[in-house]
């Protein structure tokens, strides 16, 4: 199955910037500029899969994530979102709508939009950045991710993020592994998982 959906995605999402393409050796230029497509999910009804496609502005140095939609059997494939901000992590409603995450907001938070027609609607505001979204339909609620620091609550950990960045200096001390994941400073915080009921997935 997995080999399936990844064979009609990448059919219905590069086909047509390879067959524009002049042809020539590939290159450094060509894999960096290359869209990716990723988070297949197929539609409750099995008629349509909804992926996000991440491409890259090379002269912007900037990318962005979209997400389209291509019909089971591999035709059809259109955009869905098209917004400068990032959208991605979609997953389908038993009524046949999609949450999704966006940074429209100024952080990311979630979002629900009918691929039948219609914009995009805001769901959540929360204090802090939402990730790895799934539904539990059997709860009519969202399960997300948020960063914490240890003792604190969503909430408190935006005052305390607050706080942190009105203090002049950047320097800090380290005690602990690990200090540093990939790109980015580790600021102790933890990654806790978050039910929210009230909503109708």
């Amino acid at each position: 199955m997995r080999s399936i959906l990844l064979t009609v995605l990448l059919a219905a999402g590069l086909a047509a910037v390879v067959a524009a393409a002049e042809p020539h050796p590939f290159s450094v230029h060509d894999m960096l500029a290359m869209d990716r497509i990723s988070e297949p999910q197929v539609s409750p009804d099995g008629k349509t899969i909804a992926f996000t496609v991440r491409s890259t502005d090379l002269e912007a140095n900037k990318g962005r994530t979209d997400l389209w939609l291509v019909d089971s059997d591999g035709t059809d494939a259109r955009r869905l979102t098209a917004d400068p901000a990032g959208d991605w992590n979609p997953r389908w409603c038993l009524n046949g709508t999609l949450f999704f995450l966006s940074t429209r907001s100024g952080s990311s938070q979630i979002w629900n939009i009918d691929p039948r027609g219609g914009e995009a609607r805001q769901i959540t505001d929360l204090p802090l950045d939402v990730g790895n979204l799934e539904l539990a339909p059997q709860r009519h609620a969202f399960l997300f991710t948020m960063d914490v620091f240890p003792g604190m609550t969503p909430e408190e950990t935006a005052a305390r993020d607050a706080e942190l960045a009105a203090v002049p200096t950047t320097g800090k001390i380290y005690d602990e592994l690990m200090f540093r994941h990939w790109d980015h400073w580790e600021d102790g915080k933890r990654t806790h998982v978050f039910l929210l009921d009230g909503t109708d997935p």
